[in-house]
């Protein structure tokens, strides 16, 4: 067994024992979008309902809002895995990629190959970022959107990080992400953007799928160009931050679960950009990134009757 399967091995392991303990039975197929290989898990669910489409954040993984999927009220959930991440090919981003019509392709793909004709988002940080483009171009799929978390760099008002825009500098980022990272330090690197404490009181797994999943080529060959096409160097970033008028035009109905303390950006700053949105409602909650890790009730409780409303 070669490297890269040995680390595809232990991340399905690790994400079994997950759903698992959640009481999730799931299954996976690959869907060919934008030139490369995208890995898809299914939760099936009740086929009367809505289908969610769950997806996750830069350099993260679908495992880590497992906790969320008791809020979609038993429907049927759809989560890939951005290419580079998960156990989804790799995708060369450049400075000047398309990130719109990217995630477009991307999700049009895998809603067809499901069959999903009309389907509810679920999205965090970079996944938010790419729902946002899909609605203004796809709003007729979409039943409504609900972003946990600071959507990635889509808002005006969000410049970003420092450790973005040094992972983003042609070569830098490659010999940053080839650096071997211990178990341990990739643990304590989630309190950089999660929060200290945060992941704590969750099962192992839910780090241990993402560690895992860092260790992949193809990770390493996708993320600095995917951190440059969204810092957009020059202070070019036409195409990636959504203007508030273009907000505007989103007809689909959104809610947004945003922590006090997300350290991308808080809702306070946001509040431009969210109100921006016709159909928008905030829900704050004294939490980070990902407040369904924070305040998992209170969480649960938002999107579920935000989902199963009228």
């Amino acid at each position: 067994m070669s490297d890269e399967q040995s680390i595809a091995a232990d991340l399905r392991a690790s994400e079994s024992r997950l759903y698992e303990h959640f009481g999730l039975r799931h299954t996976e197929r690959f869907v060919d979008a934008a030139g490369t290989s995208i890995r898809v898990v299914e939760v099936p669910g009740d086929p009367t309902k809505t289908p969610v489409l769950l997806l996750h954040g830069i350099a993260s993984v679908t495992a880590a809002a497992i906790p969320l999927i008791p809020a979609f009220g038993g429907a049927t959930v759809i989560a890939p895995d951005w290419p580079g991440h998960g156990l989804s090919g790799p995708y060369k981003f450049g400075p000047h990629t398309d990130l719109r019509a990217f995630s477009v392709e991307v999700i049009d793909a895998v809603a067809d190959a499901y069959g999903l004709e009309k389907f509810d988002i679920v999205a965090h940080s970079l996944g938010g970022q790419f729902a946002l483009y899909y609605c203004l171009t796809r709003s007729d799929r979409v039943r409504r959107l609900v972003l946990p978390g600071a959507p990635g760099a889509a808002f005006v008002e969000m410049m970003p990080p420092s450790g973005m825009r040094l992972v983003a500098i042609p070569g830098v980022g490659a010999l940053l992400l080839r650096r071997p990272v211990t178990y341990e330090q990739y643990r304590a690197n989630s309190a950089m953007t999660l929060g200290r404490g945060t992941v704590d009181p969750w099962p192992a797994e839910l780090v241990e799928v993402g560690y895992d999943a860092s260790l992949r080529r193809s990770f390493h060959e996708t993320l600095p160009g995917l951190f440059r096409a969204i810092a957009r160097f020059g202070g070019v970033r036409a195409g990636v931050a959504i203007p508030h008028a273009e907000l505007g035009t989103i007809p689909v109905p959104t809610l947004f679960v945003w922590g006090d303390e997300d350290v991308f950006l808080s809702p306070e700053g946001a509040r431009g950009s969210i109100t921006s949105i016709p159909n928008s409602t905030l829900v704050e909650l004294h939490a980070g990134h990902a407040p369904w890790l924070n305040k998992p009730e209170e969480s649960v409780v938002a999107v579920r009757e935000f989902l199963t409303a009228g």
